[in-house]
């Protein structure tokens, strides 16, 4: 066998070297006519270095984006082409990371661009399709520009989206993001809706229209001057709104009401929303108060607004009785950034106004009015017997009676009190027909037995007296 000389270490690097400079023309040869190239051929010269002007988009912002880059592109003098964004691995890159690595990126060929994802939102009765991420190649008259909708996904049905965009000149990219800002506000499709606020462990906010019941002014049922108060720090300060910002005097303010479970703040709530028709409602509630930032930045976008806040003692319990929340922190932090002259009403709810914080709930600024909803008194009652048995026969010989047996307790109590009596007459046969006996069955129902934690819940205080049983109709007795 002949004897083969080892190569010169000379001769083997002069080989590694060819052998690399050959696979860089092999790719750069492939790459001919790929992403790359197009994206190129759209900017007009190397794309390489060239500025990204990005902003960072919350996942439910995304019909927001959509509706606003639709109504950009609906202009005549704009075109434009939607790609789908190259994914790798689970993983979407950024506009820079797209241009500096396309040619030697599994991406680099045309054929490896992703499809466009589309995803519906409900907005109410309207679906938006919206591009899940995508790369629009646009044309402004004589001026190319690449917009990029970035998404990253942080466990089920929450994403964090971000806007990139490339020119050759960094004040054009400039400037279209300051156009789709501004379409963003003026087209916002949550605007003067009741939308919904949920957060999750992965730090995203979800949002879900919903239609509230319409209350009218008649269906709440408290002592004179009570919602008079309401509706004039709610209401009649929009409606002087441009005279108070002329004189200098704050727009934005808060309204707390506490009492009983039971007496009808959700009622009020309610009633605000169709008072307030022309206003955005954001409502949190629960594990969504932690979404207090995001309710905040949507409330300066969507006023004039409204954010509720129910059982806000769940996050704002006063310091000195422990370590308190971050929500806290982050709920007067809120209330104190947002502009004075921005028409934003908070309303807190809570039946435990005890524990609040006093730096959230005596600082004009942040509650300016603090409004008990009292149980109702004999004239109350009396309201709300005729508000709740609309729809029955009241057969009542004693009416008068009722009115004391139901003495220290709520609405929601006398309304759940005929909704049983309802029910102990139809399960006799009598239809609608409510008469003493069912009333007083029903009313010791939620007073004794099994039912006292039910009647606790409706915000009921102990029956002053014990509710012997009916003997005849005409010696019927309440508790």
């Amino acid at each position: 066998m002949p004897h083969v000389d080892a190569p010169k270490p000379e001769d083997l690097a002069r080989a590694l070297v060819g052998l690399h400079e050959w696979a860089q023309e092999f790719s750069a040869e492939q790459a001919e006519g790929g992403l790359e190239e197009r994206l190129r051929t759209h900017l007009g010269g190397e794309i390489a270095g060239l500025p990204v002007v990005s902003r960072a988009l919350e996942g439910f912002q995304r019909a927001n984006f959509q509706v606003a880059i639709d109504a950009y592109l609906q202009e005549p003098e704009r075109t434009a082409e939607l790609i789908g964004l190259p994914m790798t691995h689970g993983y979407r890159v950024g506009l820079a990371e797209l241009v500096k690595g396309s040619r030697h990126g599994p991406w680099a060929d045309e054929g490896e661009a992703g499809p466009i994802e589309y995803e519906p939102v409900d907005v109410g009765e309207q679906r938006i399709m919206c591009v899940a991420a995508g790369l629009w190649l646009i044309a402004d008259g004589d001026q190319p520009l690449l917009l990029m909708l970035r998404r990253s996904d942080h466990g089920p049905r929450q994403a964090e989206l971000g806007i990139e965009i490339m020119a050759r000149r960094r004040a054009a990219a400039e400037e279209l993001l300051a156009e789709l800002e501004r379409l963003m506000r003026e087209r916002n499709p949550y605007r003067g809706r009741v939308v919904v606020l949920s957060s999750s462990p992965f730090g995203g906010v979800g949002v879900e229209v919903q239609r509230l019941p319409a209350v009218t002014r008649e269906q709440i049922v408290y002592p004179d001057g009570v919602l008079e108060r309401i509706e004039r720090h709610t209401k009649t300060f929009s409606e002087h709104a441009e005279a108070l910002r002329a004189s200098g005097r704050h727009l934005k303010r808060g309204i707390l009401l506490h009492g009983p479970p039971g007496t009808g703040k959700t009622l009020t709530v309610m009633y605000l929303s169709s008072l307030l028709s022309e206003r955005t409602v954001l409502l949190l509630s629960g594990n969504a108060l932690g979404a207090v930032a995001a309710a905040c930045a949507m409330a300066r976008e969507l006023a004039p607004a409204m954010l509720v806040l129910e059982d806000v003692d769940l996050v704002a319990q006063s310091r000195a009785m422990g370590q308190p929340t971050t929500v806290l922190f982050e709920l007067l932090n809120q209330l104190d950034g947002l502009s004075e002259d921005t028409d934003v009403v908070f309303v807190l709810t809570t039946n435990r106004p005890e524990v609040i914080e006093p730096a959230l709930a005596s600082r004009p600024g942040r509650v300016d009015l603090a409004v008990a909803m009292p149980l109702p008194d004999e004239e109350g009652r009396a309201r709300l017997l005729d508000l709740y048995g609309t729809g029955l026969d009241l057969e009542l010989r004693d009416q008068a009676r009722f009115i004391a047996a139901t003495a220290g307790t709520t609405p929601a109590f006398i309304r759940e009190a005929l909704r049983r009596a309802a029910l102990l007459a139809a399960e006799r046969g009598q239809h609608n027909r409510v008469d003493d006996e069912l009333l007083a069955s029903a009313v010791r129902e939620l007073r004794e037995g099994n039912d006292q934690l039910t009647s606790a819940l409706l915000g009921a205080r102990p029956a002053v007296q014990e509710v012997p049983p009916p003997t005849a109709p005409r010696e019927l007795h309440f508790g």
